[in-house]
């Protein structure tokens, strides 16, 4: 007689040298309901940041030109508009996801909303998960205010975790190394001896779990096709990204032994893109957009992974920290037209400056600031691409049952008029749309708090579902 196969939330495929694979939810790992409801998600809550402000010129013409990468996510994110933040950055920043400003330079005037949220949705105080907080991204301003890129704050307004900057290390800490395959990250010692670079391609840390991995997918762990089908994309997925970290890349087989492999490019390209940080207002470094971009996105994939893994269920991704000034070379795409970003020498920063708080009569510094904010938002875009892409049990994406509240430090230029956020759906509780809305951040997070169920008042409530 077939039976209903259940598996723990924690179940992971084990292998040598202490690899520990997450599974991503299936529906074998929900209590069934005695009514036939569909299951429940977890409660998560990460906060998507953006360091320099989103102009309110382009705020206003809607999702286009340099907004044009959010339009994907119209149907699926609420965005709020007019919103009044304090202005400057290191204000800006304290503020972003919290309301209040700083106690000092390493403390904020209070939790920031993930915090909270996970505060009150979990008795303990914290998800029952490997990690309790998860942070990723690009940050280069290394000054004494860790506000410009630390984005959760616990209950005594400190950092809740780290923050990693590199994707390869991100990869490795959340789903260890391949003997022999990805560079072991620093203070981490080779797990095996060099091997040859057509060796590292066709090792994975998959390869210590093809046991358990065959396992799953037959017949005897008695798992639906569906849930069978899913661990094989799963691992499948992860095999890619492992290579993506590396900086390979992959052309993808069927019919072997292994879950996923690839052929040695002609080519291999450069490793993939870390952010480097500097101390200092300016002098940020000369960064190829496209590297920036896509090693922003190979993140956001890698974080987005160990999401559904349920690794951790908060967190954090910042594309650059509040105040930095980085000089972008090569070509880039904004809003299908091809534009040279090497015509601009002045670093970001300073190019929000020579744009001022008034930029109506148009002029290049505002042009170069659109291009600057069309690639930030790229990057933040690809978190929650990402995020939704992951489907569960009930029918929805990450995306969709979680609350992901992208927000940045400023208006135009120094400005706290109009800083511009946006929230997923978090299970029906928000309602997708652009909203133009009056009041303090602080009013604002309230309203996004009092939406995910918490006590407090709302006043702002035309996204709240």
């Amino acid at each position: 007689m077939k039976y209903r196969h259940t598996l723990s939330r924690r179940t992971v495929l084990r292998g040598a040298c202490g690899i520990a694979i997450g599974l991503p939810l299936l529906e074998e790992m929900l209590p069934e309901s005695a009514w036939g409801a569909p299951p429940v998600p977890p409660v998560r809550a990460f906060n998507v940041f953006l360091g320099g402000g989103v102009p309110a010129i382009f705020q206003q013409a809607g999702l286009v030109g340099p907004l044009t990468p959010l339009a994907p996510l119209a149907s699926k994110m609420a965005f709020v508009r007019g919103i009044q933040g304090p202005g400057g950055h290191p204000a800006g920043a304290a503020n972003a996801f919290v309301g209040k400003n700083a106690i000092n330079l390493t403390t904020m005037g209070g939790p920031s909303i993930d915090n909270e949220i996970m505060r009150f949705a979990y008795p303990s105080g914290t998800a029952p998960t490997p990690v309790p907080v998860q942070a990723a991204g690009y940050y280069y301003k290394f000054l004494d205010d860790p506000s410009r890129w630390v984005k959760s704050w616990n209950a005594q307004g400190q950092p809740s975790c780290g923050l990693v900057t590199d994707p390869k290390v991100l990869f490795s800490t959340l789903f260890g190394q391949a003997p022999g395959g990805m560079t072991a990250a620093a203070g981490i010692p080779a797990m095996a001896p060099q091997m040859t670079a057509d060796q590292k391609l066709e090792t994975s840390i998959l390869d210590t779990v093809v046991s358990q991995y065959q396992f799953y997918t037959s017949s005897a762990s008695n798992l639906s096709a569906g849930s069978q089908a899913k661990i094989a994309d799963h691992l499948d997925a992860i095999r890619q990204l492992e290579n993506q970290a590396a900086g390979v890349s992959l052309v993808t087989q069927s019919g072997s032994g292994k879950l996923s492999v690839c052929a040695t490019p002609t080519a291999p390209p450069a490793g993939t893109y870390a952010s480097v940080s500097h101390d200092g207002a300016g002098g940020g470094p000369a960064t190829l957009a496209s590297d920036f971009v896509s090693g922003f996105k190979v993140m956001a994939d890698v974080y987005a992974m160990g999401v559904a893994c349920d690794l951790y269920r908060f967190g954090y991704t910042v594309c650059c920290c509040a105040g930095d000034g980085l000089v972008f070379t090569g070509p880039y795409t904004v809003a299908g037209q091809p534009v040279n970003l090497s015509m601009n020498t002045t670093d970001t920063h300073s190019t929000n400056h020579e744009m001022g708080d008034d930029p109506t009569g148009g002029g290049q510094p505002l042009t170069y600031a659109g291009w600057y904010t069309h690639l930030f938002l790229e990057c933040c875009a690809s978190v929650m691409q990402a995020l939704d892409s992951y489907m569960e049990p009930n029918g929805q994406s990450i995306l969709a049952n979680s609350f992901v509240l992208f927000g940045t430090d400023l208006g135009t230029n120094h400005n706290g008029a109009s800083v511009f956020y946006g929230m997923s759906q978090a299970g029906g509780k928000f309602k997708p749309g652009i909203y133009d809305v009056t009041g303090q951040l602080l009013d604002f997070l309230t309203s996004c708090k009092v939406g995910m169920g918490l006590p407090g008042t709302a006043t702002m409530t035309s996204f709240i579902a």
